[in-house]
């Protein structure tokens, strides 16, 4: 299997191509693209959340109670103390980072459920879900997050599989074929309830219409074909300074009169 870092390298340079073409396309804002970008990084870590040695198990699980103890703080800022406050925070973290962590991993075989095309769908809805709901997304970005968290996830098991193979042995590893399947055949009844909770989830989920409707837009396509390579030189830094000096004229300025 591939280490930490690999995953997180493969992580980042595919969801920021991703978002890049997502931003150039003027379908997201550069700090939406930012959000993206962090959350295709996350999924390619997230089929190893069930190793409970592995640093992508901890590093998730450390996020998600970073995450969930601001979601509270942000929720309850106006109504509690700060000592109430800081106490809520330290304490939601705790019970995500350790608590559910253990249990989380009481239940979980590495290379089960959680490498699978389920599992990565299930990721992928759950993180849309979180965009809309918790981030206050658009439906479009939201499901745009769930889709790259899915993408990130895909590639993780790409790469597992890759690693499985011995380019200069010229042999197939003993692993070959467990990273990469569409549910966890050795235990369908985990399979059949992530698909009751995928199919719970779906129910407040955000709206997919715009989102496939983006997906779909033969427009959308060919602007970004428009954009894919430079229309003259590399780098034209005489083209990026006057265009750069053209965008600042067209930003109001103040002037301090009073009307």
């Amino acid at each position: 299997m591939a280490n930490f870092q690999t995953h997180i390298t493969a992580g980042v340079l595919t969801s920021g191509v991703i978002s890049t073409a997502a931003m150039a396309a003027a379908v997201v804002t550069p700090n939406e693209a930012m959000f993206l970008t962090i959350a295709g990084t996350v999924g390619s870590i997230l089929p190893d959340i069930d190793l409970e040695s592995s640093k992508q198990s901890r590093t998730v699980f450390g996020a998600f109670g970073i995450f969930f103890a601001f979601i509270a703080l942000f929720h309850y800022s106006q109504f509690l103390s700060i000592a109430e406050l800081s106490l809520l925070w330290l304490a939601i973290y705790i019970f995500i980072r350790h608590f559910i962590w253990r249990l989380f991993n009481e239940f979980t075989v590495h290379r089960g459920l959680f490498h699978s095309f389920l599992a990565n769908a299930f990721f992928g809805v759950v993180g849309a879900t979180i965009f809309y709901n918790f981030l206050e997304k658009s439906d479009t970005v939201s499901w745009m997050g769930g889709a790259i968290i899915f993408i990130g996830a895909l590639t993780h098991l790409l790469l597992d599989e890759l690693y499985s193979i011995d380019f200069a042995g010229n042999r197939v590893k003993r692993s070959f074929g467990t990273a990469m399947k569409l549910f966890d055949y050795k235990k369908p009844a985990s399979a059949g309830l992530m698909t009751l909770v995928l199919v719970g989830t779906l129910y407040v989920a955000p709206p997919t219409n715009n989102f496939v409707a983006l997906v779909k837009s033969s427009d959308n396509w060919a602007y970004l074909r428009t954009r894919l390579l430079p229309e003259g030189k590399w780098f034209d830094l005489k083209k990026l300074r006057l265009n750069l000096a053209n965008s600042r004229d067209e930003i109001p300025r103040n002037t301090g009169s009073v009307d």
